[in-house]
């Protein structure tokens, strides 16, 4: 029987449950798979401020056999009992932990470096975040990014990683940019005969702000001093063949307003910057959608052969909410991120915290008693509605009459089976009604994952055809489609 005809017969046997009421007023939305945007690279989050103490967790977590650091890692990299993030961003720490120098009102804000002396190295150094490092790799991670939020302190003007009032516009001399190329290289060198798939190194972290707060290593730089940076990298990497499959990363603006463009055209209008850099990368903190549209507008004119990855990003917003509206708040800003910058890889800041922050995907803490708390938020599944399906090498196709559902679409092929993959925002208080149309013949099943209240990334429906679906009030829902 042709699956035309079948689509056919078994909708009107009615095997298609749940079914639509006929009073609902659906809204239809339109899936072109011939009209093609990005290629997805990844969707991950950073280790920065907790795997390096929460890594050394090797207390037993529960009953299913694990540690409680493999418990959080199995949640973020895991595909079939997480989210299945494949990118991982760590932090190449300046040495404020080792040296104790500079002011900080959270002791884990400081960071370890492996130097000991220039060009000498204790690689035991950092074990609870090189555990992690290692452990993300081998639940799937394909994508590494080294980072630095401040140079390392020996090469800093001040000797702390923190920038100090008065002091200049910068926290490192030009003279100094070599070496610290040099232990980055290093480090990444050491990492990828360990395995780690490292593949890209960001030696600049958010330019634009001052860092003077004392809250975490930080650097600012002018827009015309970052090309110097980026250069004394580039020399270096053309040093080693053993890099020759990493690249640099940057700017990493904190926005995609304000000095953004600034930035970006120092590395553009840099002739070996703009060879070397396939992509810009930055963050997408304090910056709603005209912004992001006026970036774009400017990237067509000056930058339209490079790609953008957005590499860091929480709701900036105190308090502890382990519910739907945050989750939200990411979900809708992925998808923001997705169709407007076209972004090849999507970063959240953390992906975990000990809470009182929307930061990370999970809670974790230790108490007085040393007894740990595990708490998967709805943030975590709401990002796997994602990140669990849409794979690497998936291609973002149109979706007209979805906006208000923050509507995204991608195609690939995964087991040598066809995958089209839906995601919707039912932002509402109520149930919506959606149905989806296209050329949707070649497709033997439709499955939908939910996060909701009520639902952590769990299974709704599975039917061989009938493509309109009810949206839990509040919800994110993931609709995929496979066929030969």
């Amino acid at each position: 029987m042709k699956k035309t005809a079948l689509w056919i017969l078994l909708g009107m046997m009615g095997f298609l449950l749940p079914i639509l009421p006929a009073f609902a007023e659906e809204t239809q939305m339109t899936v072109d798979e011939k009209t093609v945007f990005q290629t997805l690279e990844s969707f991950g989050a950073s280790g920065c401020w907790w795997s390096q103490y929460m890594g050394l967790w090797d207390e037993p977590w529960g009953n299913g056999g694990k540690t409680a650091r493999e418990q959080l890692a199995t949640l973020l990299y895991d595909r079939n009992f997480g989210i299945g993030l494949t990118g991982y961003r760590f932090n190449l720490g300046a040495g404020s932990a080792d040296s104790g120098n500079g002011e900080y009102a959270d002791i884990h804000r400081r960071a370890q470096s492996f130097e000991t002396a220039p060009g000498e190295y204790d690689w035991s150094r950092d074990e609870g975040a090189v555990w992690f490092l290692n452990e993300v790799t081998r639940l799937g991670a394909r994508e590494v990014v080294l980072f630095c939020n401040s140079p390392l302190e020996r090469l800093t003007r001040n000797g702390t990683a923190q920038m100090i009032k008065g002091e200049g516009n910068s926290n490192i001399d030009p003279e100094n940019y070599a070496a610290w190329a040099v232990y980055c290289c290093d480090v990444a060198e050491h990492f990828l005969e360990m395995g780690i798939p490292v593949k890209l190194i960001s030696p600049i972290n958010e330019p634009q702000w001052d860092w003077y707060s004392g809250n975490q290593e930080g650097c600012h730089y002018e827009p015309t001093r970052i090309a110097g940076v980026y250069k004394a990298f580039l020399e270096e990497l053309n040093r080693r063949p053993a890099l020759a499959g990493v690249e640099l990363s940057g700017p990493e603006s904190g926005e995609w307003g304000g000095k953004t463009i600034q930035y970006v055209s120092a590395i553009l209008n840099t002739p070996a910057l703009r060879e070397h850099f396939s992509a810009i990368d930055c963050h997408s903190y304090w910056s709603d959608t005209r912004s992001k549209v006026s970036f774009m507008n400017w990237m067509k004119t000056h930058g339209s052969d490079k790609k953008i990855r957005m590499s860091e990003w929480c709701e900036m917003v105190s308090g502890t909410d382990t519910g739907m509206d945050s989750a939200i708040v990411l979900a809708r800003t992925l998808a923001e991120d997705l169709t407007v910058l076209n972004a090849v890889s999507w970063s959240c800041w953390v992906g975990v915290s000990p809470g009182g922050y929307h930061d990370g995907l999970i809670h974790a803490a230790k108490d007085g008693r040393d007894q740990i708390s595990i708490v998967p938020l709805k943030r975590l599944w709401a990002f796997g509605n994602y990140s669990r399906y849409i794979r690497p090498g998936f291609t973002r196709v149109n979706v007209e009459g979805g906006e208000a559902y923050s509507a995204v679409a991608f195609t690939g092929e995964e087991y040598g089976k066809r995958k089209l993959v839906v995601v919707l925002i039912n932002e509402s208080t109520e149930e919506q009604a959606v149905r989806l149309n296209g050329r949707f013949m070649d497709y033997e099943s439709i499955v939908a994952y939910e996060t909701s209240a009520g639902r952590d990334l769990a299974k709704t429906t599975e039917r061989v055809s009938n493509t309109a679906f009810t949206l839990t009030p509040r919800s994110v829902t993931t609709i995929v489609f496979t066929g030969e």
